[in-house]
């Protein structure tokens, strides 16, 4: 039985294609997963089925072959009384040989089948598996790279706005100092002095040119 090579290439060419086809990855895998689960499922309800069919061969033939030996015990008791009884009972222990014996063939084949079922089965949810792991996998990664894209992003916008608040705090202290400078520099007694000797020398630079000279 191929079950499992036609699965897997089945599941494997259409997420392929569905990838080619559009963007969103993650929602297509998801759809394939839930398609091939479903195939999965079937393939291992049919290998329920397949085994208790197996299981009601075995009672079958367990029955037959116990027939076949308890018909030959009969024959064998009922052979010096009865004859006839005891061909008849011989007759059925012959028939009850063929059946078992063509349960046995029977069962052989239905074996393979089953044992093959069952590895395809177990294939599967292996496969499964993987994809699963894989579409988990490749979601980290996205996040992942969606997080650090966000990131740099916001740390670019953040910097050129921080730059921009700095620029506007530095302007605003450099305003305040200079504020501060000029108003710690008014001196009224300096200023007062200074206003005197200006003064001083304007009556001075006066009497020069006009010859006044006070006393």
């Amino acid at each position: 039985m191929n079950i499992i090579k036609r699965w897997t290439a089945g599941v494997t060419s259409r997420v392929d294609w569905m990838v080619s086809q559009v963007e969103n990855q993650e929602a297509l895998v998801n759809s394939a997963l839930r398609d091939a689960r479903q195939s999965a499922a079937r393939a291992k309800v049919q290998l329920g089925r397949v085994q208790q069919d197996g299981q009601r061969l075995r009672q079958r033939l367990q029955k037959e072959e116990l027939a076949t030996t308890s018909w030959r015990e009969r024959a064998i008791q009922t052979g010096k009384d009865d004859e006839k009884k005891a061909i008849e009972c011989l007759r059925r222990s012959k028939r009850s040989e063929q059946l078992a014996e063509q349960l046995r063939q029977r069962l052989i084949e239905h074996e393979q089948v089953e044992q093959q079922l069952g590895k395809d089965v177990r294939a599967m949810e292996e496969q499964l598996n993987a994809l699963a792991e894989k579409r988990n996998l490749m979601r980290t990664r996205q996040s992942r790279a969606e997080a650090v894209k966000t990131i740099q992003g916001g740390a670019d916008a953040l910097s050129t706005d921080l730059d921009d608040i700095f620029e506007r705090w530095e302007t605003r202290v450099t305003e305040q100092e200079l504020v501060g400078s000029c108003s710690l520099q008014i001196d009224p007694l300096e200023d007062d002095f200074v206003s005197q000797e200006e003064e001083s020398a304007l009556r001075e630079e006066l009497q020069k040119i006009t010859g006044n000279k006070e006393d």
